[in-house]
Protein backbone atom coordinates (compact mmCIF):
# COMPACT_ATOMS: atom_id res chain seq x y z
CA UNK A 1 0.00 0.00 0.00
CA UNK A 2 1.35 3.43 -0.99
CA UNK A 3 0.10 6.60 0.69
CA UNK A 4 0.98 10.18 -0.15
CA UNK A 5 2.55 12.61 2.32
CA UNK A 6 3.89 15.79 0.76
CA UNK A 7 7.68 15.83 0.84
CA UNK A 8 8.06 12.16 1.79
CA UNK A 9 8.92 10.44 -1.47
CA UNK A 10 8.95 6.69 -1.96
CA UNK A 11 6.82 6.10 1.13
CA UNK A 12 4.99 2.80 1.37
CA UNK A 13 3.70 0.18 3.78
CA UNK A 14 5.20 -3.22 3.06
CA UNK A 15 2.13 -4.95 4.42
CA UNK A 16 0.59 -7.56 2.17
CA UNK A 17 3.77 -8.90 0.59
CA UNK A 18 3.50 -12.69 0.37
CA UNK A 19 5.76 -15.22 2.05
CA UNK A 20 6.74 -18.58 0.61
CA UNK A 21 4.79 -20.43 3.29
CA UNK A 22 1.46 -18.69 2.76
CA UNK A 23 1.79 -15.75 5.12
CA UNK A 24 1.75 -12.02 4.50
CA UNK A 25 3.75 -9.14 5.88
CA UNK A 26 1.60 -7.40 8.47
CA UNK A 27 0.13 -4.04 7.56
CA UNK A 28 1.11 -1.06 9.66
CA UNK A 29 4.40 -2.43 10.98
CA UNK A 30 7.18 -1.93 8.42
CA UNK A 31 7.42 1.16 6.20
CA UNK A 32 10.06 2.47 3.78
CA UNK A 33 10.74 5.85 2.18
CA UNK A 34 13.27 8.45 1.19
CA UNK A 35 14.46 11.12 3.60
CA UNK A 36 11.80 12.61 5.91
CA UNK A 37 13.62 15.95 6.12
CA UNK A 38 11.22 17.65 3.69
CA UNK A 39 8.08 16.94 5.71
CA UNK A 40 6.41 19.95 7.29
CA UNK A 41 5.15 19.68 10.84
CA UNK A 42 1.48 19.35 9.92
CA UNK A 43 2.12 16.55 7.41
CA UNK A 44 4.48 14.78 9.79
CA UNK A 45 1.77 14.79 12.44
CA UNK A 46 -0.65 13.28 9.92
CA UNK A 47 1.90 10.59 9.07
CA UNK A 48 2.47 9.62 12.69
CA UNK A 49 -1.26 9.66 13.49
CA UNK A 50 -2.05 7.42 10.51
CA UNK A 51 0.80 4.94 10.89
CA UNK A 52 1.84 4.96 14.55
CA UNK A 53 5.50 5.01 13.51
CA UNK A 54 7.61 4.98 16.67
CA UNK A 55 11.11 5.04 15.18
CA UNK A 56 13.14 5.52 12.05
CA UNK A 57 16.07 3.35 11.02
CA UNK A 58 18.24 5.89 9.25
CA UNK A 59 20.70 4.44 6.72
CA UNK A 60 22.34 7.76 5.84
CA UNK A 61 25.97 8.61 6.59
CA UNK A 62 26.60 10.48 9.86
CA UNK A 63 27.52 13.70 8.08
CA UNK A 64 24.38 13.44 5.91
CA UNK A 65 22.25 13.27 9.04
CA UNK A 66 24.10 16.16 10.64
CA UNK A 67 23.73 18.44 7.63
CA UNK A 68 20.33 17.41 6.30
CA UNK A 69 18.48 16.65 9.53
CA UNK A 70 15.24 14.72 10.08
CA UNK A 71 12.69 17.43 9.50
CA UNK A 72 10.09 17.59 12.30
CA UNK A 73 10.49 14.00 13.54
CA UNK A 74 12.66 15.01 16.48
CA UNK A 75 10.03 17.49 17.61
CA UNK A 76 7.42 14.74 17.37
CA UNK A 77 9.61 12.43 19.48
CA UNK A 78 10.01 9.74 16.85
CA UNK A 79 13.03 7.71 17.97
CA UNK A 80 16.09 7.94 15.75
CA UNK A 81 18.05 4.73 15.17
CA UNK A 82 21.09 5.50 13.00
CA UNK A 83 22.30 2.51 11.00
CA UNK A 84 24.64 4.00 8.39
CA UNK A 85 25.56 2.00 5.32
CA UNK A 86 29.27 2.45 4.71
CA UNK A 87 30.24 4.31 1.52
CA UNK A 88 34.04 4.64 1.59
CA UNK A 89 34.44 6.14 -1.89
CA UNK A 90 32.46 9.39 -1.64
CA UNK A 91 33.83 12.18 -3.83
CA UNK A 92 34.64 14.32 -0.76
CA UNK A 93 34.61 13.84 3.00
CA UNK A 94 31.54 16.05 3.37
CA UNK A 95 29.68 14.53 0.41
CA UNK A 96 27.27 11.61 0.17
CA UNK A 97 27.90 11.16 -3.55
CA UNK A 98 29.88 8.13 -4.66
CA UNK A 99 30.46 7.10 -8.27
CA UNK A 100 28.35 4.31 -9.73
CA UNK A 101 30.52 2.65 -12.35
CA UNK A 102 30.82 -0.44 -14.51
CA UNK A 103 28.43 -2.27 -16.77
CA UNK A 104 25.94 -2.84 -13.96
CA UNK A 105 26.33 0.26 -11.75
CA UNK A 106 23.33 -0.31 -9.49
CA UNK A 107 24.22 -3.89 -8.59
CA UNK A 108 27.90 -3.01 -8.23
CA UNK A 109 26.97 -0.29 -5.73
CA UNK A 110 24.59 -2.57 -3.83
CA UNK A 111 27.23 -5.26 -3.45
CA UNK A 112 29.72 -2.61 -2.32
CA UNK A 113 27.59 -1.93 0.76
CA UNK A 114 28.18 -5.53 1.81
CA UNK A 115 31.84 -5.46 0.86
CA UNK A 116 32.46 -2.26 2.85
CA UNK A 117 30.53 -3.22 5.99
CA UNK A 118 28.61 -6.47 5.87
CA UNK A 119 27.86 -6.32 9.59
CA UNK A 120 26.43 -2.81 9.29
CA UNK A 121 24.03 -3.87 6.56
CA UNK A 122 22.89 -6.91 8.51
CA UNK A 123 22.44 -4.84 11.70
CA UNK A 124 19.14 -3.50 10.35
CA UNK A 125 17.51 -6.82 11.25
CA UNK A 126 18.76 -6.61 14.82
CA UNK A 127 17.45 -3.05 15.03
CA UNK A 128 13.97 -4.31 14.18
CA UNK A 129 14.09 -6.62 17.19
CA UNK A 130 14.85 -3.84 19.65
CA UNK A 131 12.03 -2.87 22.04
CA UNK A 132 9.70 -0.01 21.05
CA UNK A 133 10.95 0.03 17.44
CA UNK A 134 7.84 -1.11 15.57
CA UNK A 135 6.06 0.33 13.70
CA UNK A 136 9.19 1.63 12.00
CA UNK A 137 10.20 3.63 8.95
CA UNK A 138 13.40 2.51 7.19
CA UNK A 139 14.90 5.21 5.00
CA UNK A 140 17.99 6.67 3.36
CA UNK A 141 17.92 9.73 1.08
CA UNK A 142 16.31 8.63 -2.17
CA UNK A 143 14.80 5.51 -0.60
CA UNK A 144 15.91 3.18 -3.38
CA UNK A 145 19.52 2.03 -3.05
CA UNK A 146 20.51 1.68 0.60
CA UNK A 147 16.87 1.26 1.59
CA UNK A 148 16.35 -1.19 -1.27
CA UNK A 149 19.20 -3.39 -0.05
CA UNK A 150 18.16 -3.21 3.60
CA UNK A 151 14.54 -4.04 2.87
CA UNK A 152 15.52 -6.85 0.50
CA UNK A 153 17.63 -8.46 3.23
CA UNK A 154 14.83 -8.17 5.79
CA UNK A 155 12.16 -9.51 3.46
CA UNK A 156 14.38 -12.35 2.24
CA UNK A 157 15.15 -13.33 5.83
CA UNK A 158 11.47 -13.70 6.74
CA UNK A 159 10.71 -15.68 3.59
CA UNK A 160 8.96 -13.13 1.38
CA UNK A 161 8.66 -14.34 -2.20
CA UNK A 162 11.48 -13.16 -4.43
CA UNK A 163 8.98 -11.78 -6.95
CA UNK A 164 7.32 -9.64 -4.29
CA UNK A 165 10.67 -8.27 -3.09
CA UNK A 166 11.57 -7.33 -6.65
CA UNK A 167 8.17 -5.75 -7.33
CA UNK A 168 8.35 -3.65 -4.16
CA UNK A 169 11.83 -2.40 -5.07
CA UNK A 170 10.54 -1.25 -8.46
CA UNK A 171 7.44 0.50 -7.07
CA UNK A 172 6.85 4.28 -7.38
CA UNK A 173 9.45 5.00 -10.12
CA UNK A 174 8.17 8.58 -10.42
CA UNK A 175 9.23 9.20 -6.81
CA UNK A 176 12.73 7.95 -7.62
CA UNK A 177 13.02 10.56 -10.37
CA UNK A 178 11.68 13.31 -8.10
CA UNK A 179 14.10 12.29 -5.33
CA UNK A 180 17.06 12.33 -7.71
CA UNK A 181 16.10 15.77 -9.01
CA UNK A 182 16.16 17.34 -5.56
CA UNK A 183 19.60 15.92 -4.67
CA UNK A 184 21.28 18.83 -6.44
CA UNK A 185 19.69 21.25 -3.96
CA UNK A 186 20.82 19.28 -0.89
CA UNK A 187 23.94 20.25 1.05
CA UNK A 188 25.46 16.76 1.14
CA UNK A 189 24.95 16.16 -2.61
CA UNK A 190 24.89 19.41 -4.60
CA UNK A 191 26.34 19.57 -8.13
CA UNK A 192 28.26 16.32 -7.52
CA UNK A 193 24.92 14.52 -7.94
CA UNK A 194 25.41 15.05 -11.67
CA UNK A 195 28.00 12.25 -11.51
CA UNK A 196 25.28 9.64 -11.13
CA UNK A 197 24.65 7.64 -14.32
CA UNK A 198 21.19 7.39 -15.90
CA UNK A 199 20.67 4.01 -14.22
CA UNK A 200 20.66 5.75 -10.82
CA UNK A 201 17.42 7.49 -11.78
CA UNK A 202 15.63 4.15 -12.08
CA UNK A 203 14.66 1.16 -9.96
CA UNK A 204 14.41 -1.61 -12.58
CA UNK A 205 13.19 -4.93 -11.17
CA UNK A 206 15.95 -6.86 -12.89
CA UNK A 207 18.57 -4.93 -10.91
CA UNK A 208 17.21 -6.28 -7.63
CA UNK A 209 16.94 -9.74 -9.20
CA UNK A 210 20.61 -9.60 -10.14
CA UNK A 211 21.64 -8.30 -6.73
CA UNK A 212 19.87 -11.12 -4.88
CA UNK A 213 21.28 -13.67 -7.34
CA UNK A 214 24.79 -12.35 -6.63
CA UNK A 215 24.15 -12.55 -2.87
CA UNK A 216 23.20 -16.20 -3.39
CA UNK A 217 26.31 -16.95 -5.43
CA UNK A 218 28.90 -14.84 -3.61
CA UNK A 219 27.65 -14.78 -0.02
CA UNK A 220 25.90 -18.14 0.23
CA UNK A 221 22.45 -16.54 0.33
CA UNK A 222 20.83 -14.15 2.78
CA UNK A 223 20.55 -16.75 5.59
CA UNK A 224 24.28 -17.47 5.51
CA UNK A 225 25.03 -13.75 5.36
CA UNK A 226 22.94 -13.15 8.47
CA UNK A 227 24.34 -16.08 10.43
CA UNK A 228 27.89 -14.78 9.95
CA UNK A 229 26.80 -11.82 12.04
CA UNK A 230 24.87 -13.63 14.77
CA UNK A 231 21.43 -13.24 13.23
CA UNK A 232 20.56 -16.90 13.32
CA UNK A 233 17.36 -18.97 13.09
CA UNK A 234 16.12 -17.86 16.53
CA UNK A 235 16.42 -14.18 15.65
CA UNK A 236 14.80 -14.73 12.26
CA UNK A 237 11.93 -16.60 13.90
CA UNK A 238 11.39 -13.74 16.34
CA UNK A 239 11.44 -11.25 13.49
CA UNK A 240 9.00 -13.34 11.46
CA UNK A 241 6.56 -13.42 14.37
CA UNK A 242 6.68 -9.64 14.52
CA UNK A 243 6.36 -9.02 10.79
CA UNK A 244 4.33 -11.91 9.32
CA UNK A 245 0.71 -12.88 9.80
CA UNK A 246 -1.24 -15.96 8.75
CA UNK A 247 -4.57 -14.45 9.83
CA UNK A 248 -6.89 -14.63 6.83
CA UNK A 249 -8.97 -11.71 8.13
CA UNK A 250 -5.90 -9.47 7.92
CA UNK A 251 -4.98 -10.53 4.40
CA UNK A 252 -8.27 -11.29 2.66
CA UNK A 253 -8.48 -7.78 1.17
CA UNK A 254 -5.16 -8.37 -0.58
CA UNK A 255 -6.29 -11.78 -1.86
CA UNK A 256 -9.48 -10.25 -3.24
CA UNK A 257 -7.45 -8.01 -5.52
CA UNK A 258 -5.33 -10.78 -7.03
Amino acid sequence: MTSSYAGLLGFRDLGGLRTNDGGRVRHGVLYRSGTPQFLDLHTARELIAATGIQATIDLRLPHEIAVEGRGPLDELRVAHLPNPFSIPDTVASDSAVAPMVGNDPLVTRYLSYLEADEAGAVAVLSRLLEPATLPVLVHCTVGKDRTGVAIALVLSAIGVRRGDIVADYAAAPEDVVASMRRLREMASYGPAADLYPPEAWTAPPDAMERFLDRVDREHGGVSALLQRHEVGPDEVERLSKLLVTYDITETEEDHAGE
